[in-house]
């Protein structure tokens, strides 16, 4: 981070190293790796890193674990285990041995990796040979929010057979502490049920294959999903439940109290002070009901502009890990330094991306209407971003093509990207130096519309500032460097408040379906 103007990160080429990011060695890996990337993204998810423990610097190093996300002050630490399930014991020894090697397993591969982090956080590589190390720094420990994550497959088919269970899934009885969980001794006890599993450590979350899809699915950035894991390791610690019929409708939960309160998502509302010690069971049924209601549909479509802003992301990042990105203005930079600033973009949830893809889609149509040259969009932390010291700028410039008729473009299309580059960097400043509420700009430059050019193709670039303190220096620099690029011209701005539902319906008029069992679960098991 620099307190004196320089960019966080700028964006253009230079010869990096390549990275190698596995893709797992097994198709539950690859399965796992895939979602990793979709939710989290390619910068920020590395499936099968490993840590040196060779013998006399001979072999292979030994697997940390099977997927790390990494992105500001969150650590998740994946642990995929598909143990084939043996339905041809009785379920007193089946399940059991599925526990053990499925769900203790992982828990043993997350709390060593955890302690290994803690111990040696730049002996963590790549490559099984050990010679390319992360590429992107942990986290201080003192500020690392690490979460476990064990996805435990291979009883699906039996789950469902005996326990006549369409879905699949486990349940969750947050009672049950370590191997209470195979106890089959304790009055009432079910099989295919999981609780806190590391009851003496940090809070590990257990998911099988059917409940990692769906949570990722509705959970997919990194913002969201770490939400979650934090309410739902402080909920299942808590008391206050008894049994949830499954992680759907532990999720169902969760998403409709977010419908209900605005967005202040949790498994419940805040309780009445005479219901503040009850225990509760989940209501079958609500799974069904949220994804067959309107509001979930409404959400659905709103948010497919999002995912505008995801392929923004991966256009920066596949460069940086591709090693073809990273300096600019003769400043050169590394991938440490080109995430922190890409962070800020990956930061954003779900909604605060839909938002930030419609200021861009209308910052390009509104410059194509306009035909200028020139056309910029400011979006302040207020309309978008949960980080209120954070804004962005989409600028839209057009290639030169009559300077360029003239003669008067020697460089060219890197010439006018570099440009554009300066001119990003004089509205982080301007921007910061106008408005000093603010400590943080992104800042993205894209091409004008080729109807407006004539020239076919195009190119994104990344700018990113932060500035804490101001002297006297940077005080005049920003000054006159608003002056030379004629930016934010008070006569020229135009402010709007936008105002966004995440879930988009007729509020006069809501729909909500019939509540349908989603599946008949707290029985005793078939024999």
């Amino acid at each position: 981070m620099s307190d004196t103007g320089e960019p966080i990160e700028p964006a253009a080429e230079a010869v990096l190293e390549k990275i190698h990011r596995s893709r797992g060695s097994t198709a539950s890996e690859r399965l796992l790796a895939d979602l990793g990337e979709q939710a989290f993204l390619n910068l920020w998810s590395y499936p099968n890193l490993f840590y040196d423990k060779k013998k006399g610097g001979i072999g292979d190093g030994k697997e940390l674990c099977d997927l790390l996300v990494v992105c500001g002050d969150n650590v998740i630490i994946f642990s995929d285990k598909h143990i084939k399930y043996q339905e041809g014991k009785e379920v007193e020894i089946a399940w059991p041995r599925f526990y053990r090697k499925a769900i203790e397993g992982a828990v043993v591969q997350i709390n060593g990796a955890n302690n290994w982090m803690t111990r040696f956080p730049d002996k963590i590589y790549t490559d099984s040979a050990c010679t390319q190390k992360l590429p992107i720094d942990l986290p201080p420990v003192e500020k690392r929010r690490v979460h476990g994550v064990v996805v435990a497959k291979g009883a699906h088919n039996a789950i469902q057979k005996i326990m006549n269970d369409d879905s699949g899934s486990f349940m969750i009885m947050p009672s049950l502490k370590g191997q209470d969980a195979i106890n089959f001794s304790q009055p009432g006890f079910m099989p295919f049920c999981v609780g806190d599993v590391n009851p003496d450590g940090m809070f590990i979350h257990v998911f099988d294959d059917v409940a990692i899809k769906r949570v990722l699915e509705h959970l997919n950035t990194i913002t969201d999903f770490t939400h979650y894991l934090n309410k739902r390791a402080a909920y299942l610690r808590s008391d206050k439940l008894a049994l949830a019929h499954g992680e759907e409708e532990l999720l169902a939960n969760y998403l409709s109290t977010g419908i209900r309160t605005g967005g202040e998502y949790d498994f419940e509302q805040p309780r009445k002070k005479k219901f503040e010690n009850a225990v509760r069971m989940t209501v079958q049924g609500e799974w069904s009901a949220y994804v067959f209601s309107e509001h979930y549909f409404a959400k659905t479509l709103a948010d497919d502009i999002s995912y505008g802003w995801d392929k923004l992301i991966t256009v920066f990042t596949e460069n940086l890990l591709e090693g073809t990105s990273a300096t600019v203005l003769g400043a050169q930079g590394t991938i440490s330094t080109a995430e922190e600033g890409l962070r800020f973009m990956a930061m954003e949830s779900r909604f605060s991306r839909r938002v930030l893809g419609e200021a861009v889609g209308g910052a390009l149509r509104k410059a194509k209407e306009l035909k200028r040259d020139r056309y910029a969009r400011v979006i302040f932390p207020s309309q978008v971003s949960a980080n209120p010291k954070l804004a962005y700028v989409i600028m839209i410039l057009s290639y030169p093509t009559d300077l360029e008729a003239r003669g008067g473009l020697k460089g060219g299309y890197q010439q006018y990207r570099e440009v554009r580059a300066k001119m990003l960097e004089a509205y982080c400043l301007g921007v910061l130096h106008t408005y000093r509420n603010l400590d943080t700009v992104v800042s993205i430059g894209l091409d004008a519309h080729s109807s407006q050019t004539g020239r076919q193709g195009g190119s994104e670039d990344f700018f990113a500032m932060r500035i804490h303190e101001w002297t006297p220096e940077m005080e005049e620099n920003a000054l006159k460097t608003i002056e030379h690029y004629d930016i934010l011209r008070e006569e020229r701005l135009i402010k709007q408040r936008v105002s966004r539902d995440e879930y988009p319906i007729d509020k006069d008029n809501p729909r909500w379906a019939k509540n349908k069992p989603s599946r008949s679960r707290h029985k005793k098991p078939k024999r």
